[in-house]
């Protein structure tokens, strides 16, 4: 149904609904300008920075490597391109400075007029002091070496995993009754940790989303759920011990909680939904789609699986204090599927 325009009309069925947490990650990018060092090796010849706008252009200009493990490695990739009209050969690619190496030193390049080629700069460092070194690119049409400044800095491997909240205490809970909660681990150390066991004995609580093996890089946090089922009535109470070759000591949550039979549980509310209305298309019409977004404007998802017949559809997956946005699309008997309606915006109340 090409070119139909669709009048919308919705509501919201409204439940004080179970509440939830939305965690935002912040990701910071960090842009660092580039600087000429003061080593004595820069003096030797052209920096990159003066090379650039003759014959060959290096990007980044200096290179910096911020605290590094001891032990282990970290790498930056340097592009070398010919910006001159005529071929140039490298006849010499090589690092100096302790803990600065190439991840492979080719005897010699050839770089034709506006080709480039990539160096892998890797740094290891062997202690936690900070180093300095160059990597020097020679070739007879340069005259002399460009020089490109290496800056490094080691630190001590530090681990540490800690847990939010560091014990639970469930309260009374009826007999035979489902709860659970959430704890977040986070890596505050330097260094990867994976978890080589985890130990909970008792069975009137049980764990998921964490398992062996998982492991966390530096600030990476991991939410997993504890669950209290107990099985008869009586208090409760036992220790999840968390393992790791990486750790000075486990960590270790503790749990507690309480059964009665006179306890009787609350009945889950339920949940928040979306009821969408449009005008029905004309009689070629076989059928609609209808599609959901986060962000105005789309990609949006179609989360319908099959053809709705009737000109209205309630969502029952909305969560609490989300911001949905939905359009639809008809479907002719032969498959033709129309463009997408107008727009229309759903704010769900939290809780």
């Amino acid at each position: 149904m090409r070119g139909t325009f669709f009048k919308w009309s919705y509501s919201i069925s409204v439940a004080r609904g179970q509440g939830f947490q939305t965690f935002f990650l912040l990701v910071f990018a960090i842009i660092f300008a580039g600087y000429s060092s003061g080593c004595a090796s820069a003096s030797a010849g052209k920096t990159a920075t003066q090379t650039t706008s003759t014959q060959i252009s290096v990007v980044p200009s200096t290179v910096e490597f911020k605290a590094v493990v001891v032990g282990q490695k970290n790498s930056q990739t340097v592009k070398i391109t010919n910006i001159s009209q005529s071929p140039i050969d490298l006849q010499q690619l090589r690092v100096s400075g302790s803990g600065f190496t190439l991840s492979s030193s080719p005897a010699a390049v050839s770089l034709a007029a506006g080709s480039a080629v990539n160096l892998t700069v890797v740094f290891s460092p062997v202690n936690g002091n900070a180093s300095t070194g160059s990597l020097v690119i020679s070739a007879a049409e340069l005259k002399t070496p460009v020089t490109v400044p290496l800056s490094g800095s080691g630190e001590k491997a530090a681990t540490g995993l800690t847990a939010s909240p560091a014990s639970i205490d469930f309260g009374i809970h009826a007999v035979k009754s489902s709860t659970s909660q959430s704890v977040t681990l986070t890596n505050n150390g330097n260094i990867s940790i994976s978890l080589s066991s985890i130990s909970l004995p008792s069975s009137a609580f049980s764990l998921s989303g964490l398992s062996n093996g998982v492991s966390l890089a530096p600030a990476q946090q991991l939410q997993f759920q504890v669950w209290f089922r107990p099985a008869a009535a009586g208090s409760a109470a036992q220790t999840l011990t968390l393992n790791s070759s990486s750790l000075p000591a486990p960590v270790k949550i503790a749990f507690s909680g309480s059964a009665s039979n006179s306890v009787t549980e609350p009945t889950a509310p339920p949940a928040h939904s979306v009821i969408l209305n449009w005008e029905a298309g004309p009689s070629s019409v076989e059928g609609y789609y209808v599609y959901r977004s986060e962000v105005s404007g789309g990609p949006y998802q179609r989360i319908t699986s099959s053809l709705v017949t009737s000109p209205t559809y309630t969502d029952t997956t909305v969560q609490s204090g989300g911001h949905y946005f939905y359009v639809v699309t008809s479907a002719k008997k032969n498959g033709d599927e129309s463009t997408y309606s107008n727009e229309v915006a759903v704010n769900i109340p939290s809780p």
